[in-house]
């Protein structure tokens, strides 16, 4: 619980100290009046302090109603502001609610203790004392109950320390490094509806043992594809992500092995009180629950020697044995343990919970919540004669809880996955489910063997037509590729073997204003065949506006800010995710020989055979892509030329661009609820009226 005071209003340290806790435990709900709005629980509180107090938490949560990491929890606080401030603004009631709250907050703080209180219990019956190695255990316990390091030292306090063992020495990687890392792979996983990525290899896609060349590949694919990103939330992670790859992996393996070894201290810390509830029940790390945890660890970004010491350093420290996958126990490294004491009689609780310990291990987390709550049932009646079995109930329950969270967000992803035929993903997705949480049902309804079975075998399908492309001829191997991932989207290979062929660039590009002031560009087909072209302005602050994308080697940009000489543009071919190198027009010359009209070089051909009066443009659709530009389409004329408008928030008409083609991309569209588009066809000095556009 935050400490609330009557100083000063801080809204810095209010969101630091104030919102971090609440959103830490889940929300307004777990919360008070007096914490929510900053106030100490008294009865004697100032009416006009409180009510100044009230105004002042009420102008912080208004501000804080964008920010990327508390607007949820904001928009929750600003929807029961009205009654939870009147509580407080009245005498009376608030002296009524003070009493209440001060007895929720004892009877929380009772039950926040009880599983460092049990696991302390036990070690002091066991010890004599509180085992000065066994206090960082105690901490990890602490913390499963949301208690932080500060409480946790001060309840140990009342404990007399023995023996004693230097603390492990910090791997290279700091750990407010590790902590950056992990906290911006979760909220990209927040931003995305999707499982976070383990570590930064595994938002590249990559196991430990991948090479410098993988990295660097795969590193250049993601920065390529943040560029496409509109500048939001998703774009700035994305782009402190791929720095923190460019500082930590990117150098050499020299790095990546630094890196793994910081990985290995975090997968340590979050194992080591899965491995502590395990020996608890069992007195023993025994084989089911070693190649669970093991598959754990592999699943958090360890290769299989890293995971394999974990675990054996984790129960050495235990003083625990581990039984070999044939049954028999494998001492701990290091001294020998003292002999156990004399086993304690079986406890009721402890059926169920090892009984919901080998479903979980057994991939059914729905039927092991199920045992789980039989072993806290019992439990509870055995609270009375001293149990100590909070510490491994509460730790298996919390395991459990953790794996259907995850299995959630994994079905949630398979079905979108699914849905867009990107069979690679689904059945990663799906494969991931059927090892940890078979008995999870779809939500949807499906049958997750039969999911696994059609995208297992679209996979396979498009592994054999990948293997066919780059086994045919050369001039149709892109063609090839590109028809796999129309099919598999996300294709791994497939994808890593198209981004392998080269796109040519435009040899020149020219750009001029023409009488209306619109500035033309025109420029050099590539000779890379099926290319569309991707066309950018370079703005007075030296960024790049894209203009559009279009299939032509033409368009006209109406959106082109007012001048004598015309904006500097670059063309980039592009094909299938991949891009040609850009080609600007102050940095090439157009040849000698080559003449290019001034409408362009498709325009003269087309001027013989233009309508005295073209018809207008039918079936006007707009649709956001991914990236946020949106794509605007139509039917229309031969040899008209289409202008297309997209109408501002602010009720203004927007020129995006003309073109001879039937589509455009309208790279400068405003964010948010998919504009209103309008195109009209002229030719021959006529112009039809705008139609609109549909979503």
């Amino acid at each position: 619980m935050a400490e609330s005071g009557s100083g000063a209003f801080d809204p810095n340290d209010y969101r630091k100290r104030v919102l971090a806790a609440v959103e830490k435990r889940g929300g307004p709900g777990t919360s008070d009046p007096f914490e929510l709005y900053d106030l100490p629980v008294s009865d004697d509180l100032d009416d006009a302090f409180v009510a100044g107090r009230v105004a002042e938490v009420w102008g912080a949560w208004q501000r804080q109603r964008d920010h990327p990491k508390y607007r949820v929890l904001v928009a929750l606080l600003v929807d029961g502001h009205d009654a939870r401030s009147a509580e407080l603004l009245d005498a009376g009631r608030r002296r009524t609610a003070a009493a209440r709250v001060r007895a929720q907050r004892e009877q929380r703080d009772s039950a926040r203790f009880a599983l460092l209180d049990a696991a302390v219990s036990r070690l002091v019956a066991r010890h004599r004392g509180l085992p000065a190695d066994k206090v960082e255990g105690l901490h990890e316990v602490g913390a499963l109950a949301g208690l932080t390091r500060d409480e946790v030292t001060a309840r140990l306090r009342r404990h007399k320390l023995i023996d004693g063992a230097p603390a492990e020495p910090d791997p290279g990687i700091g750990v407010e490094r590790r902590r950056q890392v992990r906290a911006l792979l979760d909220e990209l996983g927040r931003l995305t509806d999707t499982p976070a990525p383990s570590t930064l290899l595994a938002l590249l896609e990559l196991d430990p043992a991948a090479s410098e060349q993988q990295i660097r590949a795969r590193a250049a694919a993601w920065r390529s594809r943040a560029r496409e990103l509109p500048p939001a939330r998703l774009r700035s992670v994305l782009d402190e992500l791929l720095v923190h790859v460019a500082e930590l992996l990117e150098p050499g393996r020299s790095a990546v092995e630094a890196y793994l070894d910081a990985v290995t201290a975090d997968v340590t810390e979050h194992l080591r009180p899965r491995v502590r509830a395990a020996v608890l029940v069992e007195d023993r790390l025994v084989a089911d629950d070693h190649a669970h945890l093991l598959a754990e660890a592999v699943s958090l970004g360890l290769d299989d020697a890293r995971a394999r010491a974990v675990l054996a350093a984790i129960a050495a420290e235990l003083g625990a044995p581990v039984d070999t996958a044939t049954g028999r126990p494998a001492a701990p490294p290091g001294p020998t343990p003292p002999a156990p004491a004399e086993p304690a009689p079986e406890r009721a609780w402890e059926a169920p919970l090892k009984a919901a310990r080998a479903a979980l291990r057994a991939a059914r987390p729905v039927q092991a919540q199920r045992l789980v709550r039989e072993a806290q049932q019992l439990l509870g009646e055995a609270e009375r004669a001293g149990s100590d079995g909070v510490t491994p109930v509460r730790a298996v329950a919390d395991e459990i809880d953790a794996v259907l969270a995850d299995a959630a967000l994994r079905w949630k992803a398979a079905g979108a996955a699914l849905a867009a035929r990107r069979w690679t993903e689904a059945l990663d997705q799906l494969d991931h489910l059927h090892r940890a949480a078979a008995d999870v049902p779809d939500p949807q309804g499906g049958d997750l063997d039969r999911h696994r079975a059609r995208a297992a075998e679209a996979v396979r399908r498009a592994d054999d037509a990948t293997a066919a492309a780059l086994a045919g001829p050369a001039a149709e191997r892109a063609a090839a590729l590109g028809a796999v991932l129309d099919a598999c989207p996300g294709h791994p290979a497939a994808a890593a073997a198209l981004a392998a062929i080269p796109v040519e660039p435009p040899a020149w590009v020219r750009a001029a204003r023409d009488d209306r002031g619109d500035v033309l560009v025109v420029w050099e087909p590539s000779p890379t065949p099926g290319v569309g072209y991707k066309v950018s302005r370079l703005r007075p602050d030296g960024a790049w506006h894209v203009v559009g994308r279009v299939a032509a080697t033409t368009v006209v940009d109406g959106g082109a800010p007012p001048a004598v000489e015309a904006p500097v543009y670059a063309v980039a071919a592009v094909a299938g995710g991949r891009a040609s190198a850009a080609t600007r027009s102050d940095e090439q010359t157009v040849p000698d020989e080559q003449t290019v009209p001034d409408a362009g070089p498709d325009v003269a051909h087309e001027a013989a055979s233009q309508p005295a009066v073209p018809s207008a443009p039918t079936d006007v659709r707009a649709r956001r892509r991914p990236d946020g530009t949106v794509v605007v389409s139509w039917n229309g004329p031969d040899g008209a030329e289409f202008r297309v408008r997209c109408r501002m928030p602010d009720g203004r008409w927007r020129v995006v661009g003309r073109t001879r083609a039937r589509t455009l991309e309208d790279g400068g569209a405003p964010a948010g609820t998919l504009p209103e588009y309008a195109v009209s066809a002229a030719a021959g000095g006529e112009r039809t009226a705008e139609v609109p556009s549909t979503g």
